[in-house]
């Protein structure tokens, strides 16, 4: 089963924290293969790009495995923050 937890789109980049957990069973009561972050996220740019007609992404993406609460916590609290701080981001651009 694949969710959301977190997340905020910017106007050059988009955050994420995604919870990636196996289901028991799926249809017809198979088990189901987990998707891995690298499918789920060239699914979203597929998606993305199909719908725009054309691809806005990078190439790679960053990805960080969460462990345990207080990093969960301390993640969640930067992708809330990072709007109000984006005139101070690296990926800003005036252009």
């Amino acid at each position: 089963m694949l969710s959301v937890e977190n997340y905020v789109i910017m106007p050059n980049h988009v955050h994420l924290i995604l919870s990636i957990r196996e289901d028991e069973t799926g249809e017809g009561g198979r088990p189901m293969a987990v998707p891995t972050i690298a499918t789920v996220i060239n699914q979203l740019k597929g998606y993305v790009t199909k719908k725009i007609g054309h691809s806005i992404w990078q190439h790679r993406f960053y990805d960080h495995i969460i462990r345990g609460k207080h990093d969960f916590e301390k993640l969640s609290l930067y992708i809330d923050d990072n709007p109000g701080k984006w005139l101070e981001d690296e990926l800003y651009s005036a252009r």
